[in-house]
């Protein structure tokens, strides 16, 4: 699926690479979106057992979403011999003209949970955002879903915009340009029931642009 859809690309792209401050020329698409990312505060380490799991089109470029390995710091702390954790962790690309530029990576670590009948998770997520300075802003949401039950998952942004992604590969990657934040997440069924909402905070809920409502008063 990956390397069907950059194989419609033909143009030189830039890339510089989580933790690193000078972009890098790639020669081919190929090359740019399967550089490993680099593990949060262990920069220039990079990531063990690196994955690209899905690349998608937005508004202006594209973005990617990775698996990867990365100590985490809170078991440095309580293990002498910390093992790596799981990591989902993604890149924004804009184009520009003939280059493409990163924009901007977030992370997050997977959350080792025990299933049980009463308590399942249907869809795990991380919300990421541009910097606050950039003056074209946009809204990441990205995760996996954990459940066959879940059809699609459908994000309420707080510049009013919805978003839907059937989870191609069980994967769940959406760019909102102009959000700063979501208001909520539904999981969506075969006949878009509602399995589970959460209505999340917005960091600007001053934003002029916030349109976010709470759930009671929508209903």
């Amino acid at each position: 699926m990956i390397r069907r859809w950059l194989g419609g690309l033909v143009v030189l792209m830039c890339l510089a690479p989580v933790g690193y401050t000078v972009s890098l020329v790639a020669a081919t698409p190929e090359e740019m979106i399967r550089r490993p990312f680099t593990c949060p505060g262990q920069s220039p380490k990079e990531a063990k057992d690196f994955q690209v799991l899905t690349v998608r089109k937005w508004a202006e470029g594209m973005v990617a979403l990775y698996r990867g390995n990365c100590l985490d710091d809170r078991s440095i702390v309580k293990s002498r011999e910390p093992k790596p954790q799981s990591m989902l962790s993604y890149r924004v690309v804009k184009r520009n003209g003939m280059e493409w530029n990163l924009m901007g990576s977030g992370s997050y670590f997977i959350r080792q949970t025990k299933k049980s009948e009463n308590s399942k998770k249907l869809i795990e997520y991380g919300v990421g955002r541009s910097n606050v300075k950039d003056k074209r802003q946009y809204t990441v949401f990205y995760g996996e879903i954990l459940e066959p039950n879940v059809a699609a998952v459908e994000v309420t942004f707080n510049n009013g915009k919805v978003l839907r992604d059937r989870g191609l590969d069980g994967m769940l990657l959406l760019v909102a340009p102009g959000a700063t934040g979501i208001c909520d997440v539904r999981a969506l069924g075969v006949d878009n029931q509602i399995l589970q909402r959460d209505e999340l905070i917005p960091v600007n809920t001053t934003a002029v642009n916030n349109t976010c409502q709470p759930i009671s008063g929508q209903l």
